[in-house]
């Protein structure tokens, strides 16, 4: 029986890799990419880069609970001679302490929708960046002079306001070998991105996918598939690699927040729905987490309530749709001003810049 059991959930963790493997060999294109350092990014996602994001959601989690109780519920602290208060957020159900609604709202919507989306997606970024040199045009670096050594018989007061001055960035073109094109293809970006967040979805999908194990959970197989099929991970990844790109493959100055914060808005818009981060260990409604509803549940609802149901979902499909068409859109987008930047403008940096810089106004202009 055991061996049966444990050939059952192999092959239900297995169902969760169709989806993300049909994905990412859609988007592989062998001659940018070597296939060595894509299973060092997906290795490096799933075992390290999982682990820590669950202790910083945690650390996270519990520093901000404690904040918001400290705000709306000074009275849980009374609790502190019993117990520690490292650990007084996580022990309130066995201590019989129920807070306010507000309270719990605050607390969830602080660290589900905003502080993991950007721990998940800013440590994405980082297991990109740490598991591959990537291919690019430029690099930027904090440009600053020591006003000391310019200016010895400067006053103290001038020194110190000239040290608290803030570095910019410049942005460097690297050199290149004689023959060496430049980087005209964001592919490498996007494969490595995608293995990084496939990474860390998967490890967490088996994980939720083994709990599945109550007595009233049906559908297990169905559950698995769809759990792989689910693409937020993915999309999310995928935006903060095409901000990336925009960096160092044509030169446009990203800051790092702006870099995340469209993968971090969406990624935090499906905790809202009901996804679950990964410091939430166990679910008591399993389908919310793709939006939807067991089939083995009878829906009680009213015709009202079921057309609001619908129409929730009809938007959210609608957003993930627009989402997607963003992606693909400014792939090819991306990949035709970079042919455009080493053909057309081939050392006419300046020239290219107000390019890009018109086209964007442009853009805007049709959005308004």
């Amino acid at each position: 029986d055991y061996n049966i059991k444990f050939k059952e959930n192999f092959q239900l963790a297995l169902l969760v890799f169709i989806v993300p493997s049909i994905t990412f060999l859609a988007v592989f294109d062998a001659k940018e990419n070597d296939i060595n350092e894509l299973v060092n990014t997906f290795y490096t996602s799933f075992t390290v880069g999982y682990l820590l994001s669950f202790l910083l959601e945690i650390i996270f989690t519990t520093v901000i609970r404690l904040g918001v109780f400290l705000i709306w519920e000074p009275a849980i602290f009374s609790l502190a001679p019993t117990v520690p208060v490292i650990v007084l957020p996580w022990t309130l159900r066995e201590h019989r302490y129920r807070p306010k609604r507000i309270t719990l709202f605050a607390a969830d919507f602080a660290t589900s929708c905003v502080a993991a989306p950007i721990i998940e997606e800013y440590m994405k970024l980082k297991i990109l960046q740490l598991s591959i040199k990537l291919p690019r045009n430029f690099q930027w670096r904090k440009n600053g002079k020591d006003s000391n050594h310019h200016h010895p018989s400067s006053s103290s007061s001038s020194n110190k306001k000239k040290k608290k001055k803030k570095k910019k960035l410049t942005r460097e073109i690297l050199p290149r070998l004689e023959g060496q094109p430049e980087v005209t293809n964001m592919n490498t970006y996007i494969c490595h991105m995608l293995a990084a967040s496939i990474g860390v979805k998967l490890i967490d999908s088996v994980r939720r996918i083994l709990m599945y194990t109550k007595a009233n959970d049906e559908h297990k197989g169905f559950y698995a598939f769809v759990r792989g099929a689910f693409p937020i991970h993915e999309m999310c990844g995928v935006m903060t690699a095409l901000e990336l790109a925009k960096r160092d493959i044509l030169g446009v100055h990203v800051p790092k927040w702006r870099m995340l914060a469209p993968a971090v808005f969406i990624h935090g818009m499906a905790n809202f729905r009901g996804m679950k981060p990964i410091f939430r260990w166990n679910s008591a409604a399993p389908w919310s987490e793709m939006q939807l509803s067991p089939w083995y549940e009878t829906d009680n609802s009213t015709l009202t309530q079921i057309l609001m149901k619908g129409f929730q979902k009809l938007v959210w499909i609608t957003v993930l749709g627009r989402v997607l068409g963003y992606c693909v859109k400014n792939y090819y987008l991306i990949g035709r001003q970079a042919v455009k930047r080493a053909t057309t403008y081939a050392g006419k940096y300046a020239a290219f810049s107000a390019e890009l810089a018109a086209a964007d106004m442009l853009r805007k202009s049709k959005k308004d």
